[in-house]
């Protein structure tokens, strides 16, 4: 009976074809939870940035220190990366986007070396609550001065993929009840460099 053969080698196919099919639904489960993991939140440093920040930080903070506004500008490492502060007063004319003279000569100096890192950079624009005369909205005038200096630091060589630029407005305040001189430290731009 020459159809039990043939019936034979089709149960065999079968059987094979469900073997693989089961194998290859492992691995798009596999697949799948190595690309929900991608999605998680990073942890506190990575690798790259705890075997790298001290040699950033150093950098940046000697670079700082080279330069005649380093009183400011402050550098942190905080969870989302090294972030340096740069005080608005001192590298925006009031109530505008566009960098003083001094500002832009060491803006030119501090990009040399962001441009040397391998690290994406995100640059914030922060302000305090007070209303300005010459915009709708905090939120504007933090994002115009947040990309103005993307936009110096593209023109000076930087890849501008590697830019993200947000704007915060009033809503990320240093100091919540806040002085004067507190108030002047809120209206801020920051050069965050992201963790590889």
């Amino acid at each position: 009976q020459e159809w039990i053969f043939t019936y034979g080698d089709l149960v065999t196919l079968l059987l094979c074809f469900f073997i693989l099919l089961f194998a290859s639904c492992k691995y798009e489960t596999m697949k799948f939870k190595s690309l929900a993991a991608s999605f998680k939140p990073l942890p506190a440093g990575t690798p790259y940035l705890n075997e790298g920040k001290d040699s950033i930080v150093e950098q940046i903070a000697d670079r700082l220190e080279e330069s005649e506004l380093g009183d400011d500008a402050n550098i942190n490492v905080e969870e989302k990366g090294v972030v340096v502060s740069f005080k608005a007063s001192a590298y925006f004319k009031p109530d505008s986007a566009n960098l003083s003279q001094k500002a832009v000569k060491e803006m030119s100096r501090f990009s040399k070396l962001v441009f040397l890192l391998p690290n994406r950079i995100q640059i914030e624009g922060h302000t305090e609550k007070t209303p300005s005369k010459n915009w709708d909205s905090t939120w504007e005038l933090a994002g115009a001065r947040a990309s103005k200096v993307a936009r110096f630091f593209i023109k000076n060589g930087l890849d501008p993929t590697k830019i993200t630029v947000k704007s915060f407005g009033s809503t990320r305040p240093r100091f919540r009840e806040a002085s004067p001189t507190q108030r002047n430290l809120n209206n801020r731009v920051e050069v965050v460099v992201l963790p590889e």
